[in-house]
């Protein structure tokens, strides 16, 4: 299925999770990134021309989507069903 066909056919709670998935990465990409930048500067030291490690739109974006997709994946579907569950 394509992928416009699939986005088309996700039911509206299916748009909630992914969107609090979304969130969810969000949050996690900007802990992967502060982690990654305390790592680079214990490597790295305080030296005179090493280059500094930024929190970019970009990569906090890119990374959040990488875990939205595997949380989705993941959890989804089993989420998906709970919520359907509780809501009838």
């Amino acid at each position: 299925m394509k992928f416009a066909k699939w986005l088309y056919n996700l039911s509206g709670t299916d748009h909630l999770i992914i969107m609090a998935f979304f969130a969810i990465g969000l949050g996690l990409s900007y802990f992967t990134i502060i982690v990654l930048r305390a790592w680079h500067e214990k490597l790295h030291g305080s030296i005179k021309y090493t280059h500094a490690v930024r929190i970019t739109p970009f990569g906090l974006v890119g990374i959040a989507l990488a875990y939205m997709v595997i949380l989705y994946m993941s959890m989804g579907e089993m989420i998906t069903r709970w919520v359907a569950k509780l809501s009838q």
